[in-house]
C-alpha cells in the first residue's frame, strides 16, 4: 500500500484489515476481547453513535487494535480528528479486574488522654518485664552466695541438660532431612494423555496450586475448575495474572485467546501445553490433577 493510501485509509478499514490479516473473525474477535458483535461491527462501519458512549467507543477502538497487534494509543491519536472526544479518557486494561474506589475517611486528631491510652498497654508491659529482670537478679545473687558444692552440683546438671539438648536437636536435624529426602522424590510432573496435545495430567503438585498466567501480547484466557468458572480476563502486552485453585480442584480448563503469546507456570514450573508448536491462536487445553 502506497504512502498516500495509509494516510487515505479510514480507522474502520484499517483495524478490519489488521482483523482479516491475522485470520480472524467477528465471532472470534469477540470471544477475545468480550466486545459485543454489534458494536465491532459499528467500529469497523464507523457508525460510532451505535456504541454506548463516547468513552466507550475510544476504549472499545483501543482494545480491538491491540488484539490485532496494533498500537492502540498511535491509532488513537492519529484518527482522533474521526473519533468521538471525551474531557477524560481512562482505558481499562483488564476489564474483570476493575474494582470500586473508596473515599478514603479523614481522621480526627487524637487528644492527649487519648494518645496516653493508647500508650498505656506498653508502659504495663515494660513495668512487668522490669520486674520480672529485678527478681532474677536477686535470685542470681542469692544463688551466688550459696555453697560450692551446690554450685558443681548445678554444673553438672547444666551439663546434662546441655547433652540431652544436642542428642534432641540432632534427632530432629535426621528427622528433617529423612523428610526433606521424601518430599524431594516425589517431584511435581505434568505429562500428556498418550499423544493428545490438548490433555494432561498433574501429579505431585501442592495442595492448593499457584498458577501464574503471563502474555507478551493482548490475550484472552478463561479458567474454569470442576466446571465452574474460576477466572476469566483480557491480559495487556506483558501482563500477568495469579490465581490458586482449590484443594479439591480434580479438572481444570484452560481457554486461550492468543495461545502463542500466551505462557503458564504452575507452582513455579513451567506448563508446555504447546510441545508440538501449533501456530493457532485459540486452544483449549484440560489439566487431570491427581
Amino acid at each position: 500500500m502506497s504512502e498516500n493510501n495509509e494516510e487515505t485509509t479510514t480507522i474502520g478499514a484499517r483495524l478490519k484489515a489488521a482483523r482479516t490479516a491475522k485470520g480472524l473473525t467477528i465471532d472470534d474477535l469477540q470471544q477475545i476481547t468480550k466486545i459485543q458483535k454489534r458494536y465491532l461491527i459499528a467500529i469497523e462501519d464507523e457508525q460510532f453513535d451505535k456504541l454506548p458512549g463516547d468513552f466507550y467507543v475510544r476504549a472499545f477502538v483501543k482494545q480491538y487494535a491491540e488484539t490485532v497487534d496494533l498500537d492502540g494509543n498511535a491509532l488513537l491519536e492519529e484518527y482522533r480528528d474521526q473519533l468521538p472526544s471525551v474531557h477524560t479518557e481512562t482505558i481499562v486494561e483488564n476489564v474483570d479486574e476493575v474494582q470500586p474506589t473508596r473515599v478514603a475517611s479523614r481522621e480526627q486528631p487524637a487528644s492527649p488522654a487519648s494518645r496516653v491510652r493508647n500508650y498505656l498497654p506498653t508502659i504495663i508491659v515494660t513495668a512487668i518485664v522490669v520486674l520480672i529482670l529485678l527478681f532474677i537478679w536477686f535470685m542470681a545473687v542469692r544463688t551466688h552466695a550459696g555453697s560450692s558444692s551446690s554450685t558443681s552440683a548445678d554444673s553438672s546438671s547444666v551439663q546434662v541438660s546441655s547433652s540431652k539438648k544436642q542428642s534432641s536437636l540432632s534427632k530432629a536435624s535426621s528427622s528433617a532431612k529423612s523428610s526433606s529426602k521424601a518430599s524431594s522424590a516425589k517431584e511435581q510432573t505434568i505429562k500428556a494423555n498418550g499423544s493428545s496435545d490438548t490433555a494432561y495430567t498433574l501429579t505431585n503438585g501442592a495442595d492448593k496450586n499457584k498458577v501464574v498466567i503471563k502474555s507478551t501480547k493482548a490475550a484472552w484466557t478463561s479458567v474454569t475448575t470442576n466446571g465452574t468458572q474460576t477466572w476469566q480476563g483480557t491480559l495487556k502486552a506483558d501482563g500477568s495474572h495469579t490465581l490458586t485453585l482449590p484443594s479439591n480442584a480434580t479438572t481444570v480448563k484452560f481457554q486461550f485467546g492468543n495461545a502463542t503469546a500466551t505462557t503458564v507456570t504452575i507452582n513455579g514450573k513451567a506448563f508446555n501445553f504447546n510441545p508440538k508448536n501449533s501456530t493457532s491462536q485459540v486452544r483449549t487445553i484440560t489439566l487431570t490433577i491427581k
